[in-house]
Parts: C-alpha cells; structure tokens; sequence
C-alpha cells in the first residue's frame, strides 16, 4: 500500500465513527482498552483493561463479571451512546444484551430462531448502515441440513425489537467457526476471518463490499505455522495503522491468548506474542474506551478487589519498592542481607542503595543507604542491581560492592556488610564505551569457584560476558574477557539480563532473566555446567533447562517474577530464591510502569536427585 494511503487510512479510522460497520471513538478519545473474554477455569465471562492493548489485567482478579456466559462480543450501540453484548448462553442459545455502562446487562426479548438440536458457535452483532439494520451471524451446525458449521446470520432493527430469520451468508466447504466481521476503511469493504476446519485448517479471511455478500474465497493465513488457533477477534489500536488480532492458539499447553497485527489492508500478519497479565483468558473481544469509561471499570473493581484478593503473608519481605535483590550471608555478623535496587523512580532515574539485614530470613531490618550516586564524580542516576561478595583478609573482612550508575559497572569497598561504601575507583570499572559491547554494561554478578578460590565477574544486557577478577578485586586479570551469550544466540538460551552463577554439589548454575523486566512475563531460566567460565556438561555443550525456575502466578495476581539472587544457609543444603516481582496488586494495573514499581520476595527453592531445579511456586 503506498504512504497516502496509509495516510488516508489512518484519517479514516480517527473519525468519531466509520462510516460502516460498528461505531468507534476517535483515536483522541480512546484512553484504553476493555478484554471482555471467556475465562479457562469457569464458564463465566471476565473483563481485563489495558492502557495498550498488551499489558493488560484483570478485573476482579479474573473472577467473574457474569456467570454462565461464553464467548462474550461487545460493542458500541450504532449511535455510540450504549453496549450490545452477543453470548452463546449455557443453555445452547444466543443471548443478546444491552447496557449503557458494560457493568449492568439486561437481556434483550428477541433471539434468533434456530433448528431443534442445533449448535451455534461465536455469535457476534455488527451495523449494517446500507441496510439501517443490526446484522446478528454466527456459526451452525445443523445436522439435518449440512454436516458441518456454517455462516449463518439475521437482521435486527435498530430498536433491537424485531428480528428476521436465520440465513445463509457462507459456506467455505467444511467447518467454519467463530467468525470476525470488520470493516476496513482503507479497503471500502468488510472483513471476514474465521476459523476453518478441513483441508488446510486454520484462518480463512473473505472481504465484501456488502455484508449479504457476495464473499471472495476465502484465503489461508498462516497463523502460528500449523498450531490449531481459533476465537479470534480483531481490534484498531489508536495511533496504529495496523489492526490488532487476538486469539486462542490451543497447542500450547497450558491455551495462550495471542496477538498479532496485520496491516490495514489485512494481506500480511506479523509479530504474535501472547497477552500480558490475565488469569486464564480465552474467546472474546475488544473494545476502545474513553478514559471516563475505563476509570468507571476500574473503580468499580478496585472497591470488589479486596473480596477476590488472597492477602499476602510472607511477602514482599520488606515494605516499599524495590528491585533486583542481592543476597548474602555474612560470615562476619552471622546474619543475611539483601541489596537491592531502589524502585519507583520513572524510567529508573534512581539514584541510591539500600541494605537490609535479618537473622532468621523473616524479620528485615533497613540498614539506610549505603551508597548514593549523587556523591560519585561520575555516576549521578540508574543506580541498578548490585551485587557483592565478602572476602576475608587476613583478621578481617572486605565487603566488594559492584553497582550499576549511568548504565555502566563500578565498584565500592566497605569493612562491613551495612558499609558505610567508598568508590573504589573514582570512575566506572566496566563501562560500553571501553569494553565495545553490543549494549548496555549492566547487572554484574560476582562468584568465588570454591574449587579453585578465584572469583569472576559476569554482566551484561541482551548478552553475556564476563572475566576472572584481579587479586584486587577492582581490575580485571588480562585476557581472560570472554562472551558466553551473544545477541545472536538469545533465542537459543531464553536471555536477557540479571545473571546469577553459584555452585551446588560441584556443578555451577548459570542463570539469568528472560523476556525484559516491564513484562508480566518476565521469570527466571537456568542451565547446569561442569564450568564456571563455559557452558560445557559431560563434555558437550550445556543447555538451557527446559523448566522455568520462577514465572508468574496470575491466579494469585503475581507477576514480573525474576532478577533474581540465591541463597544459601551455611551448613546446610536449605536454598533460597530472593526476586522481585510487580507491586501487588498495584503493579500489573501500571502497564509498563509497573516494570519500575516493584518489591522484593524470598521462597525456598529444591532440588531433584539429578541437581535439576524443582519448579518454585511463588508465595503470598
């Protein structure tokens, strides 16, 4: 499609409405987004909101908004002053319902009528402005006529009083269910997608200049190469000039909810990834709200919310936000600590340290800040995940503190594990700029090989490197810089940033967070090698486990569970993970905010006889 057109695309869909098909705000009214959506672990419908049209959350922590309803369709009224909700109800038949706030649903008196034992699938209702009337379609299968689901659809009056009967708008020659009308102003025509059984399955999609047809034949997408998906629903995002289309993929177990865009004339579709911070989402819709709209849904929720919100118990482990937690046992004090990242700052402007001592891994003491940029000569900000190591010389013991400031690598020096810290060096240890690093120089790790008592540094953002420390500890030992993960090669080892090495029984573990840190998905991957310098197991090359040590729990509203630390009480083989996590249940309700509004979490993490890492469940 050339630039003007796309242009003129755009123009199009920002007006208060399209000129056919359902009513839309302007992309200047749209302030977020309404997932009404059938819920995986009841037959009820739930409602998720979203700032984005990716990372949204859950009303009612996913709880039901209306019990025995499926498959739920909303949209505008055709004058945009009220909601149309269609339903395949529990009892086989398609409910209509209306409401003038999305929250309070009355049922409408007429209903299609359908063949005796019939089966319906995905009914759904559009605006049919050639004809002045609601076009209600869906699936059926009626067996006494034809074997499979067909397209079948009926007109209802503006009033919503009056309906004709059911008829045949497609037949694509095997089962076609849950069909998706939309019309495309770049196009002038509408734009049918549903799932097709038969042949090649999959998504076909047919465009017509009327809603009674005739279509096109209907082509083949390839959605997720041949996983089976179905329930899809497409949506306009403001500012966009692709569409949005989500979607159920069911070979993934457990079923994820997908999205993916296609472009505005709907020929190419691209960049899917699964849904962000919902409990059990699966068919539904999308719906543009204005800001008063979605504010009203979520105070609504936000007064429910205690009601559905199991309270935490033994996290966060301190009061307040923060993030990527070290952890330590002082051979020195007999006690445990934590370092973590100050959080709440935006986009991370963080400028200081704290630390955080306990004798028992329940009770936390806050020690103050231990380090702030703003004293440094050359770090004012991004003051990002720390880490350190005790090291006894002689009688007594050195504390080496390496931090993050202005996104490069320093190091700090104090007697005791609550400092006070000095700046070792007066400048940055490890920065991109000396180095040539693909990116960013961030999140150290520091390790002693009890085999061999050296100590190595790794680091790195969207890539792994790291080298063998000096006896002074703030130098590097010449030539032994190397890269363990390259950008090539993140795919390959689920990585991206806040590694963690430690050494268990004689094997080391590498491990490291995936996906990045705004993501509701963020969570904790691991490998075991017989090396602490390469990734290297029985003399072949180690790969990543397949289990995830940490992930997010949305049936208990956590998320964002990684950069993480472990622990280990002296004398014994009792392990624990220290992370971090969205603030809850703030934090998934920030969108992309909630990746620096964060707290700090400790549960106990086991073994398989093999060494293997048992799954851990994160706790309340």
């Amino acid at each position: 499609m050339r630039k003007t057109a796309i242009v003129t695309a755009l123009a199009l869909l920002a007006t208060a409405a399209f000129a056919q098909g359902n009513y839309q705000i302007s992309d200047q009214d749209t302030y977020g987004y309404l997932f009404a959506h059938q819920s995986a672990h009841g037959g009820w419908t739930a409602y998720a909101l979203s700032p984005d049209a990716i990372h949204f959350h859950s009303l009612l922590c996913g709880d039901a908004i209306m019990d025995n309803v499926n498959a739920p369709y909303v949209c505008r009224t055709r004058d945009g002053k009220g909601f149309i909700m269609t339903v395949a109800g529990s009892n086989g038949r398609i409910e209509i319902k209306t409401s003038s706030n999305l929250l309070d649903w009355k049922d409408v008196s007429v209903r299609p009528s359908l063949p005796r034992g019939a089966s319906v699938r995905g009914p759904q209702i559009i605006w049919d402005a050639q004809k002045g009337s609601y076009l209600l379609y869906f699936s059926l299968l009626d067996a006494s006529q034809c074997r499979y689901y067909r397209i079948y659809g009926c007109y209802l009056d503006a009033a919503l009083t009056k309906i004709s009967a059911p008829e045949l708008l497609a037949d694509w020659n095997g089962s076609t269910i849950d069909p998706d009308i939309t019309w495309l102003p770049s196009e002038s025509k509408y734009f049918l997608i549903a799932k097709k059984d038969g042949g090649q399955p999959g998504f076909y999609t047919a465009k017509s200049a009327s809603l009674e047809g005739p279509w096109d034949e209907p082509s083949y997408v390839a959605f997720e190469r041949d996983d089976v998906c179905t329930g899809v629903s497409v949506f306009h995002v403001a500012g966009q000039e692709q569409w949005q289309i989500g979607y159920v993929n069911y070979s993934s177990e457990p079923f994820n909810y997908r999205l993916c865009k296609a472009d505005p004339a709907m020929g190419r579709f691209f960049s899917p990834q699964n849904i962000e911070g919902i409990y059990g989402p699966q068919q539904g819709s999308f719906l543009a709200l204005t800001e008063a709209e979605y504010k009203a849904l979520q105070a609504w929720s936000d007064e429910r919310e205690p009601a559905h919100l199991a309270p935490d118990v033994n996290n966060p482990v301190f009061p307040g936000l923060y993030a990527d937690p070290e952890a330590l046992y002082s051979e020195q004090t007999g006690k445990y600590y934590i370092f973590p990242t100050t959080d709440g700052a935006y986009q991370w402007h963080n400028y200081d340290f704290h630390c955080f001592s306990s004798t028992d891994l329940k009770n936390w003491k806050d020690e103050g800040v231990i380090l702030d940029l703003r004293n440094l000569s050359w770090g004012k900000e991004y003051a990002w995940a720390p880490c350190i190591i005790e090291r006894k010389e002689g009688d007594s013991y050195k504390y080496y503190y390496y931090f993050v400031a202005n996104k490069a690598v320093g190091v700090a020096v104090a007697d005791r594990p609550e400092g006070p810290y000095t700046d070792a060096l007066g400048k940055p240890m490890l920065s991109q700029e000396e180095l040539k690093t693909p990116n960013q120089v961030i999140d150290p790790d520091v390790f002693q090989d009890p085999k061999t008592g050296k100590y190595y540094l790794y680091w790195g953002n969207s890539y792994l490197w790291m080298a063998e420390l000096a006896d002074d500890m703030v130098s590097l030992v010449p030539d032994t810089m190397h890269e363990l993960i390259s950008r090539r090669q993140l795919a390959e080892y689920h990585y991206l940033e806040g590694t963690y090495v430690f050494e268990r029984n004689g094997l080391y573990y590498f491990m490291w967070s995936e996906n990045i840190t705004r993501s509701s998905y963020y969570r904790v991957r691991y490998l075991i090698s017989d090396s602490p310098t390469e990734f290297i197991r029985d003399g072949k090359p180690a790969k990543v486990e397949e289990t995830i040590v940490i992930q997010q729990d949305p049936s208990k509203q956590i998320f964002g569970t990684g950069h993480h630390a472990v622990l280990n009480v002296p004398g014994t083989d009792d392990w624990y993970i220290v992370y971090h996590r969205f603030t809850r249940p703030e934090g998934v309700k920030m969108g992309l905010s909630g990746g620096y509004n964060r707290e700090v979490c400790i549960d106990r993490m086991y073994f398989n006889p093999d060494g293997t890492i048992i799954p851990v469940k994160p706790s309340l």
